[in-house]
């Protein structure tokens, strides 16, 4: 069960932390504590913004900590755009707000897609995350460990001192990320198409990589023993049997694949480095 509340009384707050399915509606800016269902656990932070920015911190608490600010976004109030059924009427402004729901230690935050302004979010330091943001400002992650996914089309991704296995993709900006510690035997991508991609992995990593920029450079301070790309899989193999069979018919197809093949420290799980349009940067811990 779940209830959605205003927290304009703190006696609402009450009733909807005792439930174990739990939603609140904030007005902005506020302040807002949850806790996970099941603490001695990892639990699954997910966000969900389309205008606005986001800042996660691990905390020393245990529980999430949300700090909302900003209002809604302002609209052009002409007889182009709004409805001829509206001449003669006033225009009443609708509240911004955010809503946050816990269900089975996950914790999810949303926003209508008018609301822009930001969130900061403070949970424990083992969290897992999944977030992604449209139309905002920077995507900031701080010393949080777990499984972390990451999304940002119109914004950049900032990573600082992470741990676990980290998939992180900007479309329109770059991709900056230090991780102090890996997940073993986790594949990990960090990839953006308009924007650099820079990332620095502890020194002692073992991994197999993927390199690749189609309009920039690749750079690394690693001892990368480069290898050859990776045997075809069957569907591939099935599809280079019906180029054959093209070239049969004075028909020819030559793919290219610019990506760079190498493994540090004998090799491990895949970590993938790639953008369109920028340089990557794959440095050295220390």
């Amino acid at each position: 069960m779940k209830l959605v509340q205003s927290i304009g009384a703190i006696a609402a707050v009450t009733v909807a932390l005792s439930l174990a399915g739990r939603s609140l509606v904030a007005q902005s800016p506020t302040h807002i504590t949850m806790p996970f269902s099941d603490p001695s656990r990892p639990g699954t932070l997910k966000v969900r913004l389309v205008q606005g920015g986001l800042t996660v911190r691990a905390a020393s608490g245990r529980d999430v900590i949300v700090d909302a600010s900003g209002g809604l976004r302002q609209r052009v109030d002409s007889q182009s755009s709004r409805s001829s059924r509206a001449d003669g009427l006033r225009r009443l402004s609708q509240p911004s707000g955010v809503t946050i729901e816990e269900e089975s230690n996950v914790i999810s935050i949303t926003a209508r897609p008018n609301d822009d302004g930001h969130l900061d979010v403070q949970v424990p330091a083992r969290t897992n995350l999944q977030v992604s943001l449209v139309n905002g400002c920077d995507l900031v992650v701080e010393r949080v460990e777990g499984d972390i996914e990451v999304n940002n089309v119109n914004g950049s991704i900032r990573l600082t001192e992470v741990a676990g296995s980290v998939v992180a993709h900007s479309v329109n900006d770059d991709v900056v990320a230090t991780v102090r510690q890996v997940a073993t035997q986790k594949p990990m991508a960090f990839t953006s198409l308009n924007g650099d991609v820079d990332v620095t992995l502890p020194a002692s990593l073992k991994a197999n990589l993927k390199l690749r920029s189609d309009q920039g450079d690749v750079y690394t301070d690693f001892d990368v023993v480069t290898t050859s790309a990776p045997p075809a899989s069957a569907a591939q193999s099935g599809q280079e049997r019906g180029r054959s069979s093209d070239a049969a018919k004075g028909k020819y197809r030559l793919r290219v694949d610019r990506s760079i093949y190498g493994s540090v420290n004998g090799g491990g799980p895949e970590i993938e480095l790639r953008t369109f349009n920028g340089d990557v940067f794959l440095r050295k811990g220390k």
